[in-house]
């Protein structure tokens, strides 16, 4: 199965290749911390992925919550074969809670509708400049006041 031939790979179908090459690191209902640098060993041992589709498939393995939920400070970290090859920082584990965390409030944040404003009605469009003329020269106006208008006529003298 060659996979650097066809570009675009989902990182799905990249993570599929490495389970099936090592399953007893890469399992994805029970994942468990992977060793550090666990990258150049499959570098060694695999010259069918590209750096960049390794690249992709080991950060959509790490990135996943059940991943994450796994990385406790002193926890066993595995190599290729599922044996033990280090351990989990303090501070690995702390960065993996806080991106669940982060998580968890961003899902509850799309969740949670905002209060909802009541929509507006519309503006009343303005009226004509005729309509407004005419109300404001009514007798029956508020204010009792007529105003008149008178328009200018210009006309041309007919040339001779």
């Amino acid at each position: 199965m060659m996979l650097s031939r066809s570009r675009g790979k989902s990182p799905a179908q990249l993570f599929r290749y490495l389970s099936a090459k090592w399953p007893a690191a890469f399992n994805p209902k029970a994942p468990r911390p992977l060793k550090i640098g666990i990258h150049h060993d499959i570098r060694v041992l695999d010259g069918e992925l590209s750096d960049d589709e390794l690249r992709r498939a080991l950060l959509a393995y790490t990135k996943m919550a059940r991943y994450l939920a796994r990385l406790d400070a002193g926890a066993a970290r595995v190599d290729l074969d599922g044996k033990p090859a280090g351990v989990v920082s303090d501070a690995d584990a702390a960065t993996a809670k806080a991106l669940l965390r982060a998580r968890k409030q961003k899902q509850e944040g799309k969740q949670t509708p905002e209060p909802r404003v009541e929509p507006q009605p519309p503006a009343k469009p303005k009226p004509k400049r005729t309509a407004v003329f005419k109300e404001k020269n009514t007798a029956d106006s508020p204010t009792g006041i007529v105003v008149e208008t008178k328009r200018r006529r210009s006309f041309r003298k007919p040339m001779t």
